[in-house]
């Protein structure tokens, strides 16, 4: 519709606004990391090193910052994600070439640096699913291409890379969807709920004016109740304007007395609350209320009432006969004689929709939270997550002043590994790294993918000593995993663990360096060990 086109052009115009300070980060980011390979280069193929430095320093890194260039024109926007979809294949590409030059079989160790380029395309730089997903399968078909025909790869080798290659891709799909998904979520959400505070504030402007009227009617009653026969005949008048107008309200009008006990409620409260009048008069105003919330509704009643409030607003929910749950908007006014309170009067509007649409837009964010902090590969959190986390500990430190211990584990000889079964297999590893770390920890504990084959683990309240006894049990637990996926062999891996506890004024920086500092001097000593001082 064109209401529905409307919400998505301005959807796509906010999506680029806040995605734009990303792109920029992670152009520079992915041009750095382009460029840092190049001593990888240098190591493992001396001979082709000039050929592949063209290719990364003469077309892919110009792109890259030609493109960060381009991002400050008013004009990028209309072009961002297919140029940005040229980009990932450009990049990509140029990894291919590489591995269409590199001798065998160090071409084999280039299709890493192809999951790398996914992993930015998909996640980080911004570009939206159906882009994204054409620049990975493309980047697929060109190393295809090369693998078959330009740079023979054996077969064992080309199946095994593609399992992996495809594993990614649809992994990164997936992210890539979800993340557009929940953020176009998002997006709808804070504008329908903008839309409903709207109604809602236009609804409550309708209440106080008929407040309004209910007040004029009653101060109708007080001037016209003077006189014999013609008072009355104004009083009776007055009494049918003021029923007819409550009677015929679609909202809950009630009156209660200065106890809250109930002395009249309308037609609506009878047909949406499903009680009868007879049921309800006499009876408090929290038989409505739901349980968990009367004490919280008389506590604010009785503050109205002593501190002669004259209008408040409130939002509560209630319970039908028939047990359905609602919630109202209520507004509610003292009514005063002679200068005393002698009751309520009150008008609710069921605002039940809108706190739906509140419930719903928090469930999303705290989703699309999760999605940010957790590292795809092995359900921890992540290193990012880490620094907030630590951050917020030492915070609650200061206050509080109690120990506070983190762990560093390092997987000894992972690279030797890696090379002699494959990055599939290591990526077990660490799956399976994570799953004993989560055994043996504590509920207040965490435990973070730091980066590589690195770990990291906060325990509060806890001593270097106690988690010296924690960093024991991760290092024997690991010790029994048998890694091999071969029946009949063995294959076991340890782990370098340094720990230290946290000292009063430390700066973060200086904290996790001192820990890395110890975890290295584990593994000086011998690894397969824990260092503290």
């Amino acid at each position: 519709s064109g209401e529905s086109s409307h919400l998505e052009a301005l959807f796509l115009s906010h999506y680029y606004k806040v995605s734009l300070p990303q792109l920029r980060r992670f152009l520079v980011l992915g041009a750095l990391l382009y460029a840092l390979f190049g001593i990888l280069d240098a190591l493992l193929m001396p001979a082709h090193k000039h050929a592949i430095w063209f290719i990364r320093f003469i077309i892919v890194g110009p792109v890259l910052f030609g493109t960060l260039w381009a991002s400050f024109s008013k004009s990028f926007e209309r072009f961002m994600q297919p140029f940005m979809t040229g980009v990932l294949v450009m990049a990509g590409g140029g990894i291919v070439w590489m591995t269409a030059i590199a001798p065998t079989p160090v071409n084999y160790d280039y299709y890493a640096g192809i999951i790398l380029v996914f992993m930015w395309g998909y996640a980080f730089v911004c570009v939206r699913f159906m882009w994204a997903t054409l620049a990975g399968w493309m980047q697929v078909i060109l190393y295809e291409a090369v693998a078959v025909w330009i740079n023979p790869v054996p077969l064992d080798i080309l199946i095994s890379n593609n399992f992996f290659f495809i594993s990614a891709n649809v992994l990164g799909m997936l992210a890539c969807y979800f993340i557009e998904y929940y953020t176009r979520r998002d997006y709808f959400l804070s504008k329908q709920l903008e839309n409903e505070q709207e109604k809602t504030t236009k609804i409550n402007r309708e209440l106080e004016k008929q407040m309004a009227d209910y007040q004029i009617v009653n101060r109708e009653l007080q001037h016209e109740i003077t006189g014999h026969k013609r008072a009355e005949e104004a009083l009776r008048e007055s009494e049918e304007r003021y029923r007819a107008l409550v009677e015929n309200a679609d909202d809950i009008v009630f009156l209660t007395d200065h106890n809250g006990f109930f002395t009249f409620v309308n037609a609506s409260t009878i047909r949406i609350t499903g009680y009868k009048e007879e049921d309800v008069i006499g009876k408090h105003f929290t038989i409505f209320i739901r349980p968990d919330r009367r004490d919280e509704a008389v506590e604010f009643f009785a503050r109205q009432f002593m501190q002669r409030i004259k209008n408040t607003y409130s939002e509560y929910p209630i319970v039908t006969k028939d047990g359905h749950e609602l919630w109202i908007g209520q507004n509610t006014q003292l009514i005063e004689e002679n200068g005393k309170v002698k009751g309520f009067q009150a008008v609710s509007r069921d605002i039940t929709e809108r706190k739906i649409l509140e419930k719903e837009l928090k469930d999303s964010e705290e989703k699309y939270r999760e999605l940010s902090i957790i590292d795809d590969l092995t359900q921890l959190y992540n290193s990012r997550h880490f620094y907030s986390q630590l951050q917020m500990e030492l915070d609650r430190i200061e206050r509080r002043e109690y120990p506070l211990t983190l762990l560093l584990l390092d997987i000894d000889d992972f690279k030797v590994f890696n090379d002699t079964y494959g990055h599939i297999e290591g990526d077990r590893v660490l799956v399976r790294l994570g799953q004993v770390i989560k055994r043996c920890l504590r509920k207040e504990d965490s435990a973070y993918r730091y980066g590589g084959e690195e770990f990291t683990i906060i325990l509060p309240m806890t001593t270097k000593e106690e988690g010296a006894v924690t960093a024991e049990r991760i290092r024997e637990e690991l010790r029994k995993e048998n890694f091999s996926s071969v029946p009949d062999k063995e294959i076991y891996l340890t782990v370098s663990i340094g720990l230290a506890q946290y000292e009063k004024n430390e700066s973060i920086k200086s904290f996790v360096n001192r820990v890395d500092h110890f975890m290295y001097r584990s593994k000086k000593n011998g690894k397969d060990r824990v260092y503290f001082e």
